[in-house]
């Protein structure tokens, strides 16, 4: 198998692990502890309505965020789901990672809950991670917070039987603990392709947030060029590059959502409340159409026709156009992530200037 070949295989599968890979997050523990607000904050945007899940609740609710799909199973333990009619019924071994959220005391059947997730850790290298959420409304005039903190995670150790076990303080108040969450899920012991996609799609809250994102994108530019030009047959009449407009369109559609620039809404403000911002939102806007995605090509095209590849390309055999659409798409996918880098970058420093007043 010559290089530009293995090239190609390597490109093919990537691409296929982006479009089908899905990873799947189930969301555990107490009615009102903040399930729904937790995941909300953690991937920016209302994925879930908040405060509809109670006691009462028999069905599990379900929502989908690009390649994220996130359950919110309802309360086991109860008269209507005990512990293992819970288990046959919804199946929660079948998930990727689990979010265990409560606000008050942990219960008998909690304990029966952490051995499964125990078990499920061990044996199918799923994660868990025991978040107490509304961090900010623990209060006692007699005790300080570290006190009461330890007393937490101590009621959790009696029902998990481990003291080694990490607690999550959060609040999607005062943000506070959101991100020492997302530090340990993408620390976790998880396959790479689905790590990217949970980091493709929560929020970005620091510099090293984006980052991540900006490195995710990169991944995805090489398996899209490839695609595209693979796809690009027929060129774009009075262009002479092979180039899958929808393919390339789906590209800058993924950038935008990862770096959270999807709302055009958005967009137009950014333009007004930073004036800085105003070129990089124009740029931004240019591949929100097919039509707006043509003309770009069309300008750039002849930097790319006949250009020869510094690097192996994986085409054999292929036109010219196929091999000039390839590159291309590299260099405006490239060129993109490095405007919604910082576009976001930008609005980022704002919050956080705005924050510190």
């Amino acid at each position: 198998m010559t290089k530009e070949e293995q090239l190609a295989q390597e490109l093919q599968q990537k691409f296929n692990e982006m479009e089908n890979v899905k990873v799947k997050i189930a969301l555990l523990g107490q009615p009102g502890a903040g399930k729904s607000s937790l995941i909300n904050s953690l991937l920016g945007r209302k994925l879930f309505e908040v405060g509809v899940h109670t006691d009462t609740t028999t069905e599990k609710q379900e929502a989908r965020f690009e390649e994220i799909d996130i359950v919110d199973l309802p309360g086991y333990g109860t008269k209507a789901f005990p512990f293992e009619l819970w288990k046959e019924r919804f199946a929660p071994e079948q998930y990727d990672l689990y979010l265990f959220v409560f606000e008050g005391k942990l219960h008998d059947t909690d304990a029966q809950l952490f051995e499964s997730l125990k078990e499920w850790k061990q044996e199918r290298n799923h994660p868990y991670f025991i978040v107490r959420n509304k961090s900010d409304q623990i209060w006692d005039d007699e005790k300080s917070l570290s006190e009461l903190k330890d007393a937490i995670r101590t009621d959790v150790y009696s029902k998990m039987g481990d003291r080694t076990a990490d607690v999550f303080f959060t609040s999607c108040r005062d943000k506070s603990g959101l991100a020492e969450l997302k530090e340990a899920i993408f620390g976790a012991n998880i396959p790479e392709v689905k790590k990217s996609k949970l980091v493709a799609a929560f929020k970005a809250e620091t510099t090293e947030d984006l980052n991540r994102k900006k490195r995710v994108c990169l991944d995805k530019v090489d398996s899209y060029a490839y695609m595209c030009a693979l796809n690009g047959i027929n060129p774009i009449p009075g262009v002479d590059v092979g180039i899958d407009i929808g393919i390339l369109n789906k590209l800058m559609d993924e950038i935008r959502i990862v770096f959270g620039l999807d709302d055009e809404e958005k967009l137009e403000k950014y333009k007004f409340m930073l004036p800085a911002a105003k070129g990089l939102v124009e740029k931004v806007l240019q591949y929100t159409t097919v039509y707006g995605t043509t003309n770009v090509i069309k300008k750039m095209a002849l930097q790319f026709i006949g250009k020869k590849p510094l690097k192996v390309v994986p085409f054999v055999g292929q036109a010219i156009s196929a091999i000039s659409g390839y590159m291309m798409t590299q260099y405006l996918g490239k060129e993109y992530i490095d405007t919604c880098y910082e576009l976001t970058k930008l609005v980022l420093e704002d919050v956080i200037k705005k924050q510190n007043k």
